[in-house]
């Protein structure tokens, strides 16, 4: 090969190798590095996985309940009710605001009062009670209960020694007034007082006139409205329920005996334990503030 030739092959070969030296190097991306990946992405702590059969944590608010209440014994009217998982009770449907019937069906301080009475022994005893009302008038409800036809009475039930001699009547949880409700301007000679059978009316605190009984104090509204009456002897919370609903002016005239009438719930004398149970749910709910909650509500 002469010099010639030889000078012909060797300066393109050098050429063509500094072309390539000169040329940058490619920089490494992180989607083309999955070291650069794994360098630049923070990974999240792994996570235990759950474990259902994990011990409770006893400080934990779910894993919180009260002590049971002993077993009651197995022949008693307690324990029929927790098996049957409902607690019966008679109410009053005719004497607003301690029962009546609204849009949502009953509603009044005892209705709800008693639904509480049921949910605190549902708490004592575990088990998840329901009431099944019964509705009673005044004239009926001693019997009813006598007759096994509610397994507790909340009727807006006054204590007295009779009824005590026959019933099993619980703590009080209301002492109200009784007092005098009056036609604003009385024009009969002989004015007509009024009472509600089965009631503990008492005293008309001087008041002379005919008497007339009356099944139901929704039968007084009428009565009231139709001006048949002009004189009746009733609980403060009732009176004052009735002034609200009349068409004619009534008033509460005077108060007869301050604190007379002492509200208590009731069982059949045969049912001990079942009295004990909501005994034992009214003091609960007044050291709660419950009971307390309910007289501001509806009284």
């Amino acid at each position: 090969m002469t010099p010639t030739h030889l000078r012909s092959f060797v300066v393109p070969f050098m050429l063509a190798t500094l072309v390539a030296c000169q040329k940058p190097k490619a920089e490494p991306t992180t989607e083309s590095s999955p070291s650069a990946t794994a360098e630049s992405t923070p990974t999240a702590p792994a996570q235990p996985a759950a474990n259902p059969g994990a011990p409770i944590d006893p400080g934990a608010l779910y894993a919180l309940d009260t002590d049971p209440q002993p077993a009651p014994p197995p022949s008693s009217g307690l324990a029929r009710v927790l098996k049957g998982l409902h607690l019966r009770v008679c109410v009053r449907a005719d004497a607003a605001p301690f029962g009546a019937f609204a849009s949502g069906g009953l509603e009044g301080f005892e209705i709800e009062l008693a639904r509480e009475i049921v949910q605190t022994i549902s708490i004592d005893y575990k088990q998840a009670l329901r009431p099944e009302w019964t509705v009673v008038t005044a004239g009926e409800r001693m019997k009813r209960l006598q007759d096994d036809g509610c397994d507790l009475m909340i009727a807006s039930f006054s204590h007295t020694p009779e009824r005590a001699n026959e019933l099993a009547l619980s703590k009080v949880y209301l002492r109200t007034d009784k007092v005098l409700l009056a036609q604003q301007k009385v024009t009969r000679k002989v004015p007509i007082i009024a009472k509600v059978g089965g009631t503990t009316g008492g005293d008309s605190a001087g008041v002379k006139g005919t008497e007339r009984t009356f099944g139901s104090y929704q039968e007084i509204v009428y009565a009231m409205d139709m001006d048949e009456i002009d004189y009746l002897v009733t609980d403060r919370p009732i009176a004052e329920h009735l002034i609200r609903s009349s068409t004619r002016p009534f008033v509460v005239q005077k108060t007869i005996a301050e604190g007379a009438e002492s509200y208590v719930a009731a069982t059949a004398k045969t049912n001990p334990e079942l009295l004990a149970a909501v005994d034992r749910a009214l003091e609960t709910l007044a050291r709660s503030g419950r009971l307390a909650h309910l007289h501001r509500r509806w009284l």
